[in-house]
């Protein structure tokens, strides 16, 4: 989609070579770095296609996304050998196919091609403005080369990674300030005593013949090997819990939390499905006024 092309051997740029020297130069140029036009294209066309699938709330698998990026990349390596009206029309093709790849044929697909070229337009005018930030010189007399040490994707890549870390650290630090009033300090006794956090949620009401449950979803040293040994010594009860997905049921294995300023006889159990939280139990509603 984008043409973010190759660079170009210093060498090709001297005005005093023989012009039967500046076409091997190309070439060679060419086969030097046909990685850089695949890795440029790749990763921007991957970017625009997922970036307009997100504005448009579309559902889309991230394999049919890369495939999206690979067709954009292909198109830029068969440009190199294009001119003239053939240029464009396999230009508006690879568009075309690149948006099918992405999502698919249906009602949204014209509205969707029609932002990934606003986006291409808007990604093409950042890309030039780095160009003249860098003070690098952008195309070469022909229009098809730029030069850099360091190959266009990489400042992207780098760009992308930056903003995922300072979106990850805004969630987190938005999850912790939303949690954090209904966070303790805990005492969990195993085979020894464990300093840890736990969550007061008044909507856990599970219990097991008059036992609280309470659930580890953080796990803490000691606390896999005392799991599995009470496992393989059958020290453990069957837990019938009830999701939105229907009826499951969950080991649970004896234990005892001292929590705000109580102390209870517990069952540990895993959680059904996998999660990451800032502390270690979820506390049943009888240490939280349940």
């Amino acid at each position: 989609m984008l043409r973010f092309f190759c660079r170009q051997n210093s060498v090709c740029y001297n005005k005093s070579l023989h012009k039967h020297r500046l076409a091997q130069c190309y070439n060679a140029s060419m086969n030097v770095y046909i990685e850089y036009v695949i890795c440029d294209n790749l990763l921007l066309d991957t970017l625009l296609l997922w970036a307009a699938a997100v504005t448009l709330k579309l559902s889309v698998k991230k394999w049919r996304l890369a495939l999206g990026g690979a067709v954009g990349a292909a198109c830029a390596v068969v440009s190199v050998y294009l001119s003239g009206v053939w240029l464009y029309l396999m230009k508006v093709l690879c568009l075309l196919a690149m948006c099918f790849a992405a999502v698919g044929f249906g009602k949204k697909l014209f509205w969707y091609i029609l932002l990934t070229v606003a986006y291409t337009f808007v990604a093409g005018g950042a890309i030039v403005g780095i160009f003249y930030l860098l003070k690098l010189d952008i195309l070469n007399s022909n229009g098809q080369f730029y030069q850099m040490k360091v190959p266009l994707f990489v400042y992207v890549l780098a760009v992308v990674v930056v903003g995922f870390l300072c979106y990850s650290i805004a969630v987190y630090v938005k999850q912790i300030k939303k949690v954090a009033p209904h966070i303790v300090k805990i005492i969990v006794t195993l085979n020894k005593n464990y300093e840890l956090t736990g969550f007061c949620d008044s909507g856990n009401s599970l219990s097991y013949e008059g036992t609280p449950v309470c659930f580890v979803t953080k796990r803490f040293g000691g606390f896999a090997d005392y799991y599995a040994r009470q496992l393989l010594e059958h020290k453990f009860v069957n837990v019938p819990v009830l999701t939105v997905a229907g009826s499951v049921t969950v080991k649970a294995v004896e234990a005892t939390v001292a929590a705000c300023g109580k102390e209870r006889k517990v069952y540990l159990a895993l959680p059904v499905e996998k999660c990451q939280t800032a502390y270690n139990v979820l506390l049943n509603s009888e240490f939280c006024g349940g």
